[in-house]
């Protein structure tokens, strides 16, 4: 099972979203305002200095092929992003424990 930590610009979250949901990814969870600092845009803290924020989603997958269909589907997006603050940030670890019952 992995473990994906996916985030964005939150004018990216609707757009991200519906990529989880079109892959079939059935468990996730949506944290809407993160603070955020990135080598590839300004920093969002939020603040009249770094307006703005980011959100990240969290989802646990155990497809692999559906893990690999989202990294794709995440590299096509971001291959075509109006500017690096569009930029979809994906991160995967094994998932050793899950316990959901």
């Amino acid at each position: 099972m992995k473990l994906i930590y996916c985030t964005c610009n939150v004018s990216m979250l609707e757009t991200l979203v519906e990529v989880i949901e079109e892959e079939k990814i059935s468990e996730y969870q949506i944290i809407e305002q993160v603070l955020a600092k990135s080598r590839r845009s300004e920093p969002r803290l939020n603040t009249p200095v770094w307006p703005g924020y980011n959100s990240a989603v969290f989802m646990q997958v155990n497809d692999e092929e559906k893990v690999t269909h989202l990294v794709n589907h995440i590299k096509a997006i971001n291959s075509s992003a109006f500017n690096p603050a569009e930029l979809i940030t994906l991160c995967i670890w094994k998932l050793d424990d899950y316990i959901f019952e």
